[in-house]
């Protein structure tokens, strides 16, 4: 197993660029995971979107507006993409398939130092030279179910 930072007891607090919209999340997370698709690296301008995969109804705004754009993927899914109406920063997406779930954008908490991938998808895509951890779950393609992101995590973590 390779070496991981510990993941810090809950809330985590994380907003926007400009400062404007506010969130936090009292929960830990689900899954930790790095989207490797060519729409979430055109999206972030990226190599990947590193995600914290979360429970809906630990979420919460505490303050901003935002904006809402509606996204098919590849997979056919689809996924409401929360950013700031301010600055335009991508903060969170929420998959329609699963409401009881938010997708947090890793880089947008104000510590996500921790915040190291137990899962991999679409590695298929995935630039050359990225590290993968050697425990990490790598999938082809979009997986059938979020579960297997899910037991990857609590496989590395815990529960």
């Amino acid at each position: 197993m390779s070496q991981r930072p510990a993941i810090p007891n809950p809330p985590y607090h994380g907003g926007c660029l400009c400062g404007a919209v506010r969130y936090r999340l009292d929960s830990r997370p689900l899954a930790i995971n790095a989207c490797h698709c060519l729409d979430c690296r055109k999206l972030t301008g990226a190599s990947n979107l590193l995600m914290v995969v979360a429970d809906r109804a630990s979420f919460h705004q505490e303050k901003g507006a935002v904006d809402s754009w509606r996204k098919t993927a590849e997979s056919g899914r689809q996924i409401d993409i929360i950013r700031c109406k301010t600055c335009g920063t991508r903060l969170w997406h929420e998959p329609l398939a699963n409401p009881a779930l938010v997708f947090i954008a890793a880089g947008t908490l104000d510590n996500s130092d921790w915040a190291v991938p137990a899962s991999h998808i679409w590695v298929e895509k995935a630039r050359p030279g990225t590290h993968f951890q050697p425990d990490a779950l790598k999938v082809t393609g979009q997986p059938a179910t979020r579960e297997m992101l899910m037991d990857a995590f609590a496989a590395i973590y815990g529960a």
